[in-house]
């Protein structure tokens, strides 16, 4: 039976090279990264808006962080829809290093800030650099890679940006001032020598750039007939999964100091959002594995469900905190971790390699357009049900 599964193994990963290797490992911290950085503030929120605004009042703290969290969704709109441009016209390398050095570079100064407005300059600029980092390593992995271990290898790439959610936690958890935090999200713009020094443009985007052959302009071949209803249910389906994510889960940190006095909750904070992270890990690695066994379409309906029902379970049966939270905000994050990444393995598959990285970033990002709409309805919301859950 062992042997059985390690020629399993073996036959699935057979064609893998050290290079590929590579490209994973660049592609997987570039992730971690964007987790980090597209964290901190979901973590730090309650403490930084607090200090900012000096108040503690729960209305204010949420308005004034529904529009921080808007103008970062606004960036990351933005940043997914042109750097997948940059990415089909300039290469997938120069999209993933520009992208990289834009968010950690204002991730850093975000910790300078002395007002909210300043703070939201600096998130809106880093969501223009996580929206383009996120299509980049998709796109780039989903083309090196070989195709007989595809979906798993980039079932696994999006672990990254869960490894990075729990990151968030972990640095929160030793750093609990929150300009500190920032300051170590600023890291990552050391990770772009790496980057530069060893890969090289995907064979399959070198080849495109170089035929003869007359080509549709960019616009006329996304938006014909074979890849306009991907773009518009493509956008659909993750937009429905952005709303979801940004309208609880990430606010999870937030609902949770709410159950706690004002004074405390930074431990409890942290602790959720790396069991979310390491839940979400599980779900990102086994999105592969079935994306294959059951389909794409069946593996991203049953992920919905398990979303819908583990967010009734963790909002509607606790109304103080308790350790249930932890589990319940876990199981959470598994399908939302699930879902996320059989979206990153189906989406590129819907588009040919000349309009891939644009396409992709239409449908991951067009729906953050919804989503900000939603986020910033959120204190409205609070203030009408009379609290986060």
């Amino acid at each position: 039976m062992f042997k059985s599964a390690q020629e399993r193994f073996l036959h699935l990963f057979s064609g893998v090279n050290s290079y590929h290797l590579l490209v994973f490992v660049c592609c997987w911290l570039g992730g971690v990264f964007d987790g980090l950085d597209s964290t901190l503030m979901s973590v730090a929120l309650p403490a930084a808006i607090a200090e900012l605004i000096n108040s503690h009042d729960a209305t204010e703290v949420s308005r004034i962080g529904s529009w921080v969290s808007a103008v970062f969704l606004l960036g990351w709109t933005l940043g997914g829809l042109v750097f997948g441009y940059v990415g089909d016209r300039f290469g997938r390398v120069k999209s993933m290093i520009f992208s990289i050095l834009l968010y950690a570079i204002f991730t850093g100064l975000a910790g300078l800030a002395v007002n909210w407005p300043q703070l939201a300059i600096c998130r809106f600029l880093t969501g223009l650099g996580i929206g383009g980092e996120l299509v980049s390593i998709a796109t780039f992995l989903s083309e090196v890679w070989p195709e007989r271990s595809r979906a798993v290898a980039v079932g696994v790439l999006i672990t990254s940006y869960q490894a990075g959610v729990f990151l968030s936690g972990t640095v929160n958890f030793i750093l609990p001032n929150w300009r500190h935090t920032f300051f170590v999200g600023a890291l990552p713009a050391l990770f772009v020598i790496i980057l530069r020094l060893t890969l090289k443009e995907s064979d399959k985007w070198m080849h495109h750039q170089n035929t003869n052959e007359q080509a549709l302009p960019y616009h006329q071949e996304l938006f014909q007939e074979r890849h306009l209803m991907n773009l518009i249910v493509g956008g659909i389906v993750f937009a429905s999964l952005l709303v979801g994510y940004w309208s609880s889960l990430s606010w999870i940190p937030t609902w949770i100091q709410s159950l706690l006095s004002h004074n405390a909750g930074s431990a409890e904070r942290s602790i959720a959002t790396m069991l979310q992270g390491l839940a979400a890990i599980m779900g990102c690695t086994s999105a592969g594995f079935l994306c294959d066994w059951f389909g794409r379409r069946k593996t991203i309906f049953l992920a919905f469900i398990g979303c819908f029902l583990s967010s009734c379970l963790l909002f509607l049966t606790n109304k103080d905190f308790s350790i249930l939270i932890y589990w319940q905000t876990a199981l959470l994050g598994y399908f939302i971790g699930l879902v996320q990444a059989a979206l990153y393995i189906y989406l590129p598959e819907l588009f040919n390699t000349r309009v891939r990285a644009t396409g992709t970033g239409l449908c991951l990002n067009a729906g953050r357009l919804i989503t900000i709409v939603s986020v910033l309805f959120v204190s409205s919301l609070v203030a009408f049900f009379g609290g986060y859950g």
